[in-house]
């Protein structure tokens, strides 16, 4: 895949989950990739995840052959050159907002700064900016460097141009970037699988299951339909040779009996107690559940590669 042209520096702001796995997927595209975090230590370990990462995208795109080392750094004015900076501090807007702003001083008018703020909206990002138009969000799925989609959402002051060259560049890592049409709390993504994440918490608090029936139901059932193809067609589908037009005449009505049903619980410490259970009970190790959903993950990315979804 070719380089986005106007991308040669690739900054990315903190080494956490997020920020790792962007400089992973940064740097083995064969973007000069540096990583500003000033918290962080173990530059062996950093590196030695930056080595996993590029193991995991050798599975699914056969081997990349321009990958370069990731420079890490303590010092934000080692983001000098950087044309493109994905920012990745922990979702406090006020934090964020501060380091934006510290950026936006070192780097060059024409830098991109993109958030992957998982819930603020870009205009709140920009505000006190010096230049907001080029801050924008560029929120991912985690892990990043697998799950393909981005979404791309501008602020009250923005530039098509700015969208243009971030959606480029996240071509250029065969990403598929969605541009969001109205900047809204949480975006789309989020806002989708919150509204999944509260019935599930939901049906636990009713007792009407438990924290692994909900995630055996999900993900071998709907949840399989929904890697493959969107909810709107997987119902165009569900309404026969009559399409979604049939779908929503014939069961729309349905639908709508089951969403005056659906409820929401408060995340009282009880609960909370409630659904961790849930899930230590089960005695997983995360390291291993980890390798399992990434190979799988790459196996379904290849499918629907193969199938054109």
């Amino acid at each position: 895949m070719k380089a986005a042209q106007d991308e040669n520096q690739i900054g990315v702001v903190g080494a956490g989950l997020i920020g790792m796995s962007w400089a992973g997927l940064f740097s083995a595209f064969g973007y000069e990739t540096t990583v500003y975090d000033p918290y962080l230590k173990e530059q062996n370990l950093a590196h030695q995840e930056i080595n996993e990462i590029w193991a995991s995208l050798d599975l699914l795109f056969d081997g990349l052959k321009n990958k370069k080392g990731v420079k890490f750094s303590d010092k934000i004015a080692d983001l000098k050159s950087s044309t493109f900076v994905q920012e990745n501090v922990p979702e406090d807007l006020s934090l964020k907002q501060e380091i934006i702003s510290k950026i936006e001083k070192i780097v060059s008018k024409d830098t991109v700064i993109s958030s992957s703020s998982s819930s603020f909206m870009p205009s709140e990002l920009q505000n006190g900016c010096t230049k907001p138009e080029r801050i924008i969000v560029g929120h991912p799925m985690n892990p990043p460097h697998l799950i393909p989609v981005v979404e791309i959402v501008l602020g009250k002051a923005f530039s098509q141009e700015i969208s243009s060259r971030a959606k480029s560049f996240y071509n250029s890592l065969q990403r598929v970037p969605v541009q969001i049409k109205k900047e809204m709390r949480g975006h789309l993504a989020n806002r989708l699988t919150s509204a999944l994440y509260r019935e599930a918490v939901y049906l636990v608090s009713e007792g009407v299951a438990d924290v692994e029936d909900v995630d055996t139901v999900m993900s071998n059932g709907p949840g399989l339909r929904l890697a493959l193809l969107g909810p709107h067609m997987n119902y165009h589908l569900g309404g026969g040779e009559g399409g979604y037009r049939s779908y929503l005449e014939h069961l729309g009505p349905s639908q709508e009996a089951r969403w005056k049903t659906l409820g929401q619980a408060p995340l009282t410490p009880e609960l909370k107690e409630k659904l961790i259970h849930g899930i230590e009970s089960q005695n997983l190790s995360m390291s291993e559940l980890k390798i399992k959903r990434d190979n799988s993950l790459i196996k379904i990315l290849k499918t629907k590669k193969e199938n054109k979804l």
